[in-house]
């Protein structure tokens, strides 16, 4: 059966209202790397987090959105175009971080902790019958699109920054003073 926008709409507001102040616990298992899922890299979970800050990113104000906006915009686009663009941008990022099962996985639980992003996405999708204008389509994205922003928030606060202090950039002088070692191997 299929859904109606407005209540996709309305389900992904009331996930955002909840999520602004206060940290969801999504992102809080993440932060203290609980991922049920076994995802991570040599028992580490730093890659984790970098994807989910980039990820939800892309998703959101850095890729997704503004390409959705551009073609919901432009009259060469039509509907179902912009339709199938949001499908093309959207689905698979959601999938992998918020499915535990499919494509052939027996994940215990959602890969990267975000089941909301699967459940979101299906619901949008399963709501395109009853959207009838490019307004009520950016009406709907528009939500989602605020939820996808506001997780990434969330992850770039929680991201670990402080590791980088032990990767400082190289000077000139420096690279200079590297220079000097090609000659042992030449």
């Amino acid at each position: 059966m299929s859904r109606n926008w407005v209540d996709v709409k309305e389900m992904i507001e009331a996930e955002i209202d909840k999520n602004w102040w206060e940290e969801p616990i999504e992102v809080r298992m993440s932060r203290n790397g609980v991922f049920p899922s076994g995802a991570g890299s040599h028992g580490q979970y730093l890659g984790n987090l970098f994807f989910l800050v980039s990820d939800t990113q892309a998703m959101g104000w850095w890729t997704a959105a503004p390409a959705i906006q551009q073609a919901l915009r432009d009259d060469s686009f039509t509907l179902d175009h912009c339709k199938k663009m949001w499908i093309y941008i959207n689905k698979h990022m959601c999938h992998l971080m918020g499915d535990s099962t499919g494509a052939g996985t027996n994940c215990p639980a959602p890969w990267l902790n975000l089941p909301k992003f699967s459940e979101f996405c299906d619901a949008i999708i399963d709501s395109f019958d009853s959207i009838n204008t490019k307004d009520e389509f950016w009406d709907l994205i528009w939500s989602w699109q605020n939820y996808a922003n506001c997780m990434n928030r969330w992850f770039q606060m929680i991201f670990p920054m402080e590791f980088g202090l032990a990767l400082k950039r190289n000077t000139k002088e420096h690279v200079k003073e590297l220079e000097k070692y090609n000659n042992i191997w030449n």
